[in-house]
């Protein structure tokens, strides 16, 4: 027996977990576009949000501009969450004044006149965009703004198969409904596929339908230019090799293709159907934001269609948020188990196997990108030039193949896949 008594838990790793301004992986964080709300949540009304623990106020004026800015009023701090959003700004609800959406404090109703021109005071503030469905913020040092990065999902120049739809997909929650935890023990869990056959299958029974569930796995990881995926490779009943990859976008896209591929058929590579930011709220929260290909026929949306990453299911018990504690614990699912490793957990105290090869490639990664960060260099997945942002290839995918076409080997699905 090793005694528990007296025993010491160790920090978390501050490094790659903690997100606040100054933090290593905060700043890396910082020098990305970050979604902070669905276009649709920025009309008449600010928006309060939290991301990478800070506050902020998102609006649209009447003339259609988006602004962020620090929530607490310049002149006497009451919250801009209560403002008035008028055509050339939001005014505070206390004394009044008017913010231009850059921060610009442009009336000051009870001074003289002159006053709000000779104080000439600017609001604290950041860059502020939209894409596909979804607002954008950019929180790193002024003037240092990349291009928002347009992946091959979300690239609809010369396509008019798909529009694209902002959505939270697992309300205000992460992937599976996480949200009581630190960023990075989730985003983790995107290149974990063996939870896949623990946790959602041999723990808590079937919890998807299809090949996903079917057949012994043969697993892989691998570096991509983006940053890390797995490979999963599978011979089903029928003969088909269905073969499965998501991928982790450093610092914290997840890119997982559609979870409820049958197998029964031969299926061209196909790729995933949503870009899905995982959203570090703060250091014990986080959340996630989608950009979603929706098909389209004519220009119109299919509405009946399902996103690949919709997993809500009578199959899932986890789908359900409201369950007692004892049903969370005959089912655990994706909330309970990566929950309960602590609100941040404790690398430390881990003992990574074989297993755990995707997570220990973009662990490493991510600090490299801290590196990168702390001696000036450009990080992975920083666009600046026009040229480079068309169709920026990702690499989660399905695809299955017939049983004469079949590769048997794992190695072989990765060559052909690898280096697009």
């Amino acid at each position: 027996m090793r005694h528990a008594y007296g025993r010491i838990v160790p920090s978390e790793d501050v490094n790659l977990t903690h997100v606040e301004a100054g933090s290593p992986m905060g700043e890396v964080l910082r020098r990305h576009w970050q979604p902070v709300c669905l276009s649709d949540d920025v009309k008449d009304l600010p928006r309060k949000v939290r991301i990478l623990c800070e506050d902020l106020i998102v609006f649209r004026t009447k003339s259609g501009q988006l602004g962020c800015l620090e929530p607490h009023c310049s002149h006497r701090g009451t919250s801009l969450e209560y403002g008035r959003v008028e055509e050339g700004g939001i005014r505070c609800c206390y004394h009044g004044w008017l913010y231009a959406p850059d921060g610009h404090v442009v009336e000051m109703p009870c001074e003289a006149s002159g006053t709000c021109e000779k104080m000439a005071i600017r609001h604290p503030a950041y860059p502020v965009m939209e894409f596909g469905g979804l607002v954008f913020v950019y929180m790193g040092p002024p003037n240092t703004e990349p291009l928002f990065p347009l992946y091959d999902i979300i690239d609809t120049r010369g396509r008019d198969d798909v529009v694209l739809r902002g959505a939270r997909l697992w309300d205000g929650h992460a992937i599976g409904f996480v949200s009581e935890c630190n960023w990075l023990q989730h985003f983790e869990n995107v290149v974990d596929p063996w939870h896949v056959v623990i946790l959602h299958q041999m723990i808590s029974g079937d919890q998807f339908q299809g090949a996903m569930m079917m057949g012994d796995a043969k697993i892989e990881f691998e570096e991509t230019p983006l940053g890390v995926r797995y490979l999963m490779s599978k011979t089903l009943a029928n003969g088909n090799t269905y073969i499965r990859a998501a991928e982790c976008v450093v610092p914290n896209i997840a890119l997982i293709p559609d979870i409820r591929v049958t197998g029964e058929t031969v299926m061209p590579e196909t790729k995933a159907s949503e870009v899905t930011w995982v959203v570090p709220v703060d250091n014990e929260h986080c959340s996630a934001l989608s950009i979603v290909a929706w098909p389209a026929r004519n220009g119109a949306a299919i509405e009946e269609w399902r996103p690949g990453t919709d997993t809500v299911a009578d199959i899932r018990p986890g789908s359900v948020w409201e369950r007692t504690y004892e049903q969370r614990q005959r089912k655990p699912d994706d909330r309970e188990a990566q929950e309960s490793q602590r609100p941040i957990a404790v690398h430390a105290l881990e003992n990574l196997a074989g297993s755990d090869k995707g997570i220990a490639r973009l662990r490493r990664i991510l600090r490299e990108q801290t590196r990168l960060l702390s001696e000036g260099r450009e990080l992975r997945n920083v666009v600046r030039a026009d040229e480079k942002n068309v169709r920026i290839c990702t690499h989660a995918m399905n695809v299955v193949y017939g049983a004469a076409a079949a590769k048997p080997r794992l190695e072989a699905a990765a060559a052909d896949n690898a280096a697009e």
